[in-house]
C-alpha cells in the first residue's frame, strides 16, 4: 500500500447486539433514510389483503 492510499478499518463485534425496541427503531430509521422508496406510517385499509 502506498502512502497516498487511504486505509479503511472496519471493526465488528464478536456477537450480535441485543435487538431492543429502541435499536430496532434506529435501524429502521437508517434504512428509511437510505432508501428512495416512500414508507407508509401503517397499513391503509385492509392491510396485506389489499396487495
Amino acid at each position: 500500500m502506498s502512502d497516498d492510499e487511504e486505509r479503511i478499518v472496519v471493526r465488528v463485534p464478536d456477537e450480535l447486539p441485543i435487538l431492543t425496541r429502541q435499536v430496532s427503531r434506529i435501524l429502521l430509521a437508517i434504512l428509511v433514510e437510505l432508501t428512495e422508496v416512500e414508507v407508509l406510517d401503517g397499513p391503509q385499509g385492509g392491510g396485506l389483503s389489499d396487495c
